[in-house]
């Protein structure tokens, strides 16, 4: 009987630690499952039970350090991506998206944070792009496709669509890329050498024809010999104020035309380039004044090329200026900016293209433009020159109204105007 009673009690006693044990690893499972490591249960007995206590307590240990390296490596990873300019996209093989970065949000126009999980097509209203993403999952094999988007499909997206490992497909990572800026400029460049190959063609033509006319027996022929060689010195002359053009616009634009930059008086530089034009207006009959303002005002720029902008400016201005018109030089301060008017009376430009006005050979009236001689460089050198400066131009016109050509440079600094050179006797070729 004693020894039955011994044995209920010894069973009973290993039972109840039996049962605390379980609950004490049960308990710091659950906590691991719900609340994440590290959790730690606490077993006396170096039994069994103990030893798998101390299991579970190093497993709990490793299992947070791990957690904390994914988190680290997951924090680094997400601060890279989001600096990225590129737009970066993963989505799954159910088209929902797991991860879009700022820059795919921006190029996209769509809220990353609130596209998370949700459909692709939702989310993203592009079909062009959703049926790539759909071929990309399907076919299993990288990509790359240049796509529009923007309400006037005048942005250039390329984007690149790369499987994740897996069979099947678990989804793609999509990386997008702004080629707006690239395909602008390649058709620049494309416009830019058509217009190079005509422009150069017209006087070259021009010299070929003469000059075979002249071969074929025109050379005897007294009356017409003298007008044929004009025309083909002039044409010469055309070609060759291209080509300096071209060169010079080419150092502006390349920056590495070195300028002499100095406090530069306004007046003196106005009075000097209007008397260059002096005998060609008063033959066409346009009377050419300036308009100074009540103080002596200074640029912060090279002189040359203040010159430079000037004659191009009223140059431009002669030219389209018909008999009996005007043409007024003023200038004024405006803030820590000196503003440059050039007014003339003459046929005015339309309001659709004045954004264009400062082109490469951008012409209104292309065919009295090279009747005038006009290169079609000159407002475009006129542009880069003040850019330079830290300026900027513009134009105000109505047809039939005149135009008034604006540029505005920096005021040159008070100590530094006595140091003012003034400009030289001719301008820059």
């Amino acid at each position: 009987m004693a020894t039955g009673a011994i044995v209920l009690g010894v069973s009973i006693w290993f039972g109840g630690r039996t049962v605390r044990a379980v609950k004490s690893i049960d308990a710091a499972v659950q906590k691991i499952a719900f609340n994440g490591p590290p959790a730690k249960v606490y077993l006396p007995d170096r039994d069994e039970f103990g030893t798998l206590g101390d299991h579970l307590n190093r497993m709990s240990i490793d299992l947070s350090e791990r957690i904390d390296l994914l988190q680290q490596e997951q924090s680094r990873l997400a601060t890279v991506l989001e600096g990225m300019g590129e737009g970066v996209i993963t989505v799954d093989y159910t088209e929902h998206i797991l991860f879009a970065n700022s820059a795919a949000g921006k190029l996209l126009d769509f809220d990353p944070q609130e596209a998370t999980q949700k459909p692709f097509l939702e989310a993203i209203r592009n079909h062009v792009l959703h049926e790539a993403v759909v071929q990309s999952i399907g076919g299993n094999t990288p990509k790359i496709q240049e796509i529009e988007v923007g309400e006037n499909h005048d942005r250039i997206l390329r984007a690149s669509f790369t499987p994740m490992q897996g069979d099947p497909c678990p989804g793609i990572v999509i990386v997008l890329n702004d080629f707006t800026d690239l395909r602008r400029l390649e058709m620049m460049r494309q416009e830019f050498i058509a217009n190079v190959s005509h422009e150069l063609k017209t006087p070259l033509s021009a010299i070929k024809a003469y000059a075979e006319t002249l071969q074929r027996g025109a050379i005897e022929d007294e009356v017409h010999r003298k007008r044929f060689v004009e025309r083909i010195e002039e044409q010469a002359e055309r070609l060759h104020q291209l080509i300096l053009d071209m060169l010079q616009l080419a150092r502006v634009e390349s920056g590495k035309q070195a300028f002499d930059i100095h406090a530069i008086a306004v007046s003196e530089t106005v009075k000097s380039c209007i008397d260059d034009f002096l005998e060609p207006t008063q033959s066409q009959q346009i009377t050419l004044t300036y308009d100074p303002p009540n103080e002596d005002l200074f640029v912060q720029a090279d002189a040359e090329a203040l010159r430079h902008i000037l004659n191009n400016l009223i140059d431009n201005a002669v030219k389209y200026t018909p008999e009996n018109g005007s043409i007024t030089v003023r200038w004024r301060r405006e803030y820590e900016m000196v503003v440059i008017d050039v007014v003339d009376t003459g046929i005015g430009i339309a309001a659709k293209d004045q954004d264009r006005l400062f082109e490469r050979f951008f012409r209104v009236d292309k065919a009295r433009s090279q009747e005038l001689g006009g290169t079609g460089l000159g407002l475009s050198i006129v542009k880069h020159l003040a850019l330079n400066f830290g300026g900027q131009v513009g134009v105000s016109s109505e047809l039939g109204k005149g135009a008034t050509f604006t540029v505005k440079l920096p005021l040159a600094e008070q100590e530094s105007r006595s140091k003012q050179i003034l400009p030289a006797s001719h301008p820059t070729s």
